[in-house]
């Protein structure tokens, strides 16, 4: 159970730091809502793609790390904005945590809507 529940956490990292990359940070609520479609059986699947979300764009700044002076970066806008360059960091992680939250949920609630609405129909 555990380690399923690993290896969805790590897909669906690896599908929002792959979809980040490519299309931009927009790609994460899109990703956490067909996510949220997808996964009809799995409880807290919203917090389960706000931690995806997180884990990927966190691949993302290490990666990015690796190709180029991100540090020094980050430590001349944190000295601009006046706030630790930990700040930038999490409200970094925080973002696409959020926006995968909220999408997933929403997905979830449209689902709940349609199936209600589906059942009012057939009857």
């Amino acid at each position: 159970m555990i380690a399923r529940l690993l290896l969805r956490v790590i897909l669906l990292a690896a599908a929002f730091a792959l979809a980040t990359a490519w299309f931009g940070w927009w790609a994460v609520p899109l990703v956490a809502f067909a996510w949220g479609v997808m996964a009809l059986a799995v409880t807290r699947a919203a917090l389960i793609a706000a931690v995806s979300a997180a884990l990927g764009w966190l691949a993302l700044l290490f990666w990015t790390t690796m190709q180029g002076p991100v540090s020094a970066l980050a430590h001349l806008l944190a000295s601009t904005m006046h706030v630790p360059s930990v700040a930038l960091v999490l409200v970094t992680l925080i973002f696409p945590a959020v926006l995968a939250w909220s999408a997933a949920s929403l997905a979830a609630a449209a689902r709940v809507v349609v199936g209600v609405a589906t059942r009012a129909i057939d009857s």
